[in-house]
């Protein structure tokens, strides 16, 4: 579904790259029969094993020839004037340009929550000098990247695409559009919810183990869950409420398990 989506954008792509990051199905012989017969010229770079998502935008941006490179992540479907509203953005001042990103599902309670609670959009209109531009939504100027040094492959999952923006922001202009829409395609079970969750504020790629930073955590972990939690009781709605309030044992206890963990791996 995503790679029909980007095949039907209404500006004109010189290639698309699938990055198969270490998939243990068949994605990449999918992806490959697919650019057989493909409107834009399809190439697939694989990893021989699961090295995280920061190394595979890495990889895209090394394999790509442009001096712009568009991406979307493998549950991101682009509308079909997705790229040309990124590329109206992307003046001689401007090196990244994010879009919006918008829950396709939203029927069961976990992928309700996350699109309450976990936004990737900014708002309906344009912002000049945003803090971060998603990584699974967005143009950028290569030589931008390069600037930065890369995404930072410590990441893993996680955060890579703000500690890249950090990196370029004072030097290089970002313009968030909501103009630019991508549909994303995921599903949650409250499980893998509160697994993502967690991870999305992970600090352990790009802190040093200690007390003093996981108290810290713990701190924003559970302001940004009891803010949830009073959003959806003013809502009246009792099972998001509900699981509000679950991310804050959750997420506190977590955050010790990876202290305990990064400490022993580093004895």
């Amino acid at each position: 579904r995503v790679l029909a989506a980007v095949m039907a954008q209404s500006h004109p792509i010189e290639e698309v790259i699938v990055v198969d990051d270490g998939s243990t199905d068949r994605t990449a012989e999918l992806a490959e029969s697919i650019g057989e017969n493909s409107r834009y010229p399809l190439r697939v770079v694989r990893h021989p094993r699961n090295l995280g998502l920061a190394c595979a935008r890495n990889t895209g941006v090394r394999e790509a020839a442009c001096e712009l490179v568009a991406s979307v992540d493998s549950d991101a479907a682009p509308a079909p004037g997705w790229l040309s509203a990124l590329m109206r953005e992307m003046t001689p001042e401007v090196s990244g340009v994010g879009g919006q990103l918008v829950e396709f599902y939203q029927e069961e309670l976990a992928d309700r929550w996350r699109a309450h609670h976990m936004l990737q959009r900014r708002g309906p209109g344009r912002i000049y000098r945003p803090p971060f531009v998603w990584g699974s939504n967005s143009l950028f100027r290569k030589k931008a990247i390069e600037a930065a040094g890369f995404y930072n492959e410590r990441c893993r999952t996680n955060a890579e695409d703000v500690k890249l923006c950090e990196a370029i922001r004072d030097t290089h202009v970002l313009v968030y559009t909501a103009s630019a829409v991508c549909m994303h395609l995921r599903r949650d079970s409250v499980r893998t919810l509160m697994r993502n969750y967690w991870k999305w504020y992970y600090y352990g790629c790009f802190k040093a183990p200690s007390l003093r930073e996981t108290w810290a955590s713990n701190r924003r972990n559970v302001r940004r869950a009891m803010d949830g939690f009073w959003q959806d009781l003013t809502q009246g709605d009792f099972p998001m409420a509900a699981l509000s309030l679950a991310m804050v044992p959750y997420t506190c206890l977590r955050d010790w398990l990876d202290l305990f963990k990064r400490r022993r791996e580093t004895c």
